[in-house]
């Protein structure tokens, strides 16, 4: 039987599929509930070689062809921020191989591509469901984790033909829901924060902001293990691409990267604290408030 084993590469705690017991990884297969916690797997994998053999794009020592396949590169999409409210914005976005200040992300890392979105957002800034879906992991880390949350989004959530996963990093405190719980589309889920940010590149004070990354599959199936969900069939999407208003919808970073540059700019849906969203008939938001302009 395969195992799962944690890989940690540059000081990034991620995972990646190799050998190990599955009752070590604390494994749960089929999409139904999570874990928080699990057994180690095995001895830390080097930090300083890329894993060549590893098929998994949630693996940041996978290849580059791996990860490009998985569709780790940056679209183009440029997200259209409402006129009629004030939105976070991203400040280093999805495949982006440099930080909110410009600096160079870590090469041995993804290869240096940016895995999510990053919105600088004060500490104790609430942060909010992006659609209606389902609590399927917690967990606290280390650097560059903190405090994490990852939730399901079927697709009678979204109106999208896939799974979505959205993974929500660097809490002031751990969301207080539980596994299994059920969210509505602009549910609080708990403060921004620093946490997995301090020391290394950003020091003491860390760097304030909501790391988002977005997977989807074709399939229901996941597994949990300590750190992570690894969806089955996983594959990236740039948070913006969500918000792409299209028939049929784009679910795919290789679509979305060919769009005619005419078609990149996305207005983004959004919902304000007093309840208001607009478009009024969306599924998707952006995942923190906007305030009225």
């Amino acid at each position: 039987m395969r195992r799962l084993q944690f890989v940690i590469g540059v000081g990034i705690c991620a995972v990646a599929l190799l050998s190990g017991s599955a009752s070590e990884a604390g494994r749960g297969f089929g999409g139904k509930g999570g874990m928080m916690g699990g057994k180690k797997g095995g001895g830390e994998a080097s930090k300083e070689t890329p894993d060549e053999s590893s098929s998994n794009p949630m693996n940041p020592r996978s290849s580059r062809e791996v990860h490009e396949n998985a569709g780790l590169f940056n679209t183009g999409l440029r997200p259209a921020y409402p006129s009629a409210a004030k939105c976070l914005e991203i400040k280093s976005a999805f495949g982006d191989e440099t930080r909110h200040d410009g600096s160079t992300r870590y090469a041995l890392a993804f290869h240096g591509y940016h895995g999510g979105n990053d919105i600088s957002a004060d500490i104790g800034t609430p942060l909010v469901a992006l659609a209606d879906g389902e609590v399927v992991h917690k967990y606290v880390g280390g650097r560059l984790v903190g405090n994490q949350i990852y939730l399901r989004h079927a697709p009678e959530d979204t109106g999208l033909p896939v799974w979505v996963y959205s993974k929500y990093k660097h809490f002031d405190k751990l969301p207080q829901l539980e596994v299994g719980d059920r969210v509505k589309m602009g549910q609080f889920l708990g403060p921004s924060g620093n946490t997995g940010t301090t020391g290394g590149h950003f020091g003491g004070q860390g760097y304030p902001h909501l790391h988002i990354t977005i997977y989807i599959s074709r399939s229901p199936d996941y597994e949990t293990i300590k750190k992570s969900v690894l969806p089955k069939d996983v594959q990236y999407l740039d948070l913006v691409a969500l918000y792409l208003n299209r028939t049929p919808p784009v679910v795919d970073n290789h679509q979305a990267r060919d769009l005619p540059d005419a078609e990149k700019d996305v207005p983004i849906p959004y919902m304000t604290p007093a309840g208001t969203v607009s478009p009024t008939e969306t599924r998707l938001i952006w995942p923190i408030m906007c305030q009225p302009g």
